[in-house]
């Protein structure tokens, strides 16, 4: 009886990992809205937008100072949501801020983030900058988790 047990246990947990696995869980596919080294946010924030109003008022804080500010990008929120990410304002060009992946696991969404900045003794030009990435993906219910890491890159050959 007890290997009978030790069996049936084995079996429920594979179908669970197996129900799991179906249910969405692994990389989560989006699509890059903007990116670059100039925003009017200049603090360091991550955002999810569920709505037109929250991404129009975004956008504008975004675009301070352009001129003109360019139209938001268009979202259908009933099947969609946008995240955007400030890296916060720098002292020099040669970071930017990329999406390295979503994936959905353990019942939330985790946004991977980059940071990549200049490494020791890159020749750079002293200009504030405030690096940002905005994308769209499927809506989702899910709690969002946003994680950054940072590389340096190494300067080009002659500095």
């Amino acid at each position: 009886m007890k290997g009978s047990f030790s069996r049936w246990r084995g079996v429920v947990f594979a179908a669970a990992m197996t129900a799991s696995s179906g249910s969405g869980a692994g990389p989560v596919q989006f699509t890059l809205l903007a990116q670059g080294a100039q925003s009017g946010i200049e603090d360091e924030r991550n955002v999810v937008i569920l709505d037109e109003a929250a991404l129009r008022s975004l956008w504008t804080s975004h675009g301070a100072g352009a001129n003109p500010v360019p139209p938001p990008p268009q979202v259908d929120f009933s099947s969609e949501m946008v995240i955007a990410a400030f890296a916060g304002t720098r002292n020099s060009r040669g970071y930017r801020l990329t999406i390295a992946g979503i994936e959905e696991m353990d019942r939330r969404l985790q946004v991977d983030l980059l940071l990549e900045r200049p490494g020791a003794g890159c020749m750079t030009a002293q200009v504030l900058t405030q690096p940002h990435v905005w994308a769209k993906l499927r809506r989702s219910a899910l709690p969002v988790e946003f994680r950054m890491s940072t590389v340096d890159i190494p300067c080009a050959a002659g500095g």
